[in-house]
């Protein structure tokens, strides 16, 4: 199978928010379940690098959701079934069925919670993995655990940020190299994107603002505690990424992100949660800069990593796409959304990492 074949097929139904598909069905000989299926889009310099929309709510999807115990790792609905039906199509031409095992570790917050005095905290996200009875497997994993540290203001009682006090603050920092997440399909290749948020001097562009620094990811719990409402803000991340077929390794994310000013505003908890704000992206690799806003994007499934309700749209104001914008509409099928390019085309579009 060549890169353009792999590229092309569906990656196995949701494991954007590390959701192992919801078919039992086996991978057959010469098919690679977990490959990705690779934007395209003409708007972000019309290769396989991810559109500056779907970096900036990878990253947004991520801060929301990957601390203290999230566990959208592994989300336990099934999907709705034109996502199961592409996936099948992909994986399973014949449509035979099996039995699947389904295991996974982390999730997990190190020491238990007492507190900020324990601080520092490692926190890791739930790796998966799901075996078929011919004995093909998939993966999803992470390469360590991520630093939490929680401010003054926080209670000693709940490590969940939506049950924090007023004025609590928690920051999410990885170490030198960040923290990987890998996709690994039945035939050996990967999907992999590292999140080191010690961005300061990894974006092309120095004079974008805010400026990237190494404070890690910020959020801080409105006056009515953070069941009302928080910020958040993202100093400065810096994500790359490949994908491997065969042992030859490409690179296809190379990114450096910040929030705007003020960062974002989150208002709700579970699954009335909504996000408002804007997120600046470094296009490293294509040497662009853009701008994604989030307008009443709301997190209606708690199961969920990715937005299912509202909308973002992405303007550049640096590249070859200056001037242009792009657009996202979520759908309630979660990690499924419609992407509306510079040029009016629209195409689906499946996530694949929150972040």
């Amino acid at each position: 199978m060549n890169t353009s074949q792999t590229f092309r097929l569906a990656s196995i139904a949701l494991l954007a928010c590390g959701t192992f598909a919801c078919s039992s069905a086996d991978p057959q000989p010469g098919v690679e379940s977990s490959s990705p299926s690779l934007p395209s889009s003409s708007s972000s310099g019309g290769s396989t690098s991810p559109t500056g929309s779907e970096v900036a709510v990878s990253v947004v999807s991520g801060s929301l959701n990957n601390n203290s115990g999230s566990g959208v790792a592994l989300n336990t609905r099934g999907p709705k079934s034109s996502t199961l039906e592409r996936a099948l199509a992909f994986l399973n031409p014949i449509g035979t069925a099996s039995a699947a095992t389904w295991s996974c570790s982390g999730d997990t917050l190190s020491p238990a919670f007492t507190g900020p005095g324990a601080d520092p905290y490692s926190f890791t996200p739930a790796s998966c993995s799901v075996t078929w009875a011919n004995g093909k497997s998939d993966s999803s994993t992470w390469s360590g655990p991520f630093t939490l540290n929680y401010g003054a203001e926080c209670d000693s009682t709940h490590p969940f940020m939506e049950k924090q006090a007023a004025g609590c603050e928690l920051t999410r920092t990885t170490g030198a190299g960040g923290d990987t997440r890998t996709l690994t399909g039945p035939l050996g290749n990967s999907y992999a994107i590292d999140h080191d948020t010690n961005g300061a001097g990894t974006g092309w562009d120095p004079t974008v603002t805010p400026v990237p620094n190494d404070s890690g990811v910020e959020i801080t719990c409105a006056a009515g505690g953070c069941s009302s409402g928080r910020s958040l803000v993202i100093n400065g991340s810096h994500l790359t990424g490949t994908v491997t077929i065969g042992g030859s390794a490409t690179k296809i994310w190379d990114h450096t992100i910040v929030s705007g000013d003020g960062g974002l505003t989150v208002t709700g908890a579970g699954a009335d949660r909504v996000v408002s704000g804007t997120v600046i992206v470094e296009h490293n690799l294509i040497k662009a800069v853009s701008t994604t806003t989030f307008s009443s994007v709301g997190y209606a499934e708690p199961l969920c990593c990715f937005p299912t309700t509202g909308s973002v749209s992405t303007t550049f104001s640096k590249g070859s796409s200056v001037g242009k914008t792009e657009s996202i509409a979520f759908s309630s099928v979660c990690g499924e959304a419609t992407l509306t390019e510079a040029n009016g085309t629209t195409v689906s579009l499946t996530f694949q990492h929150c972040l």
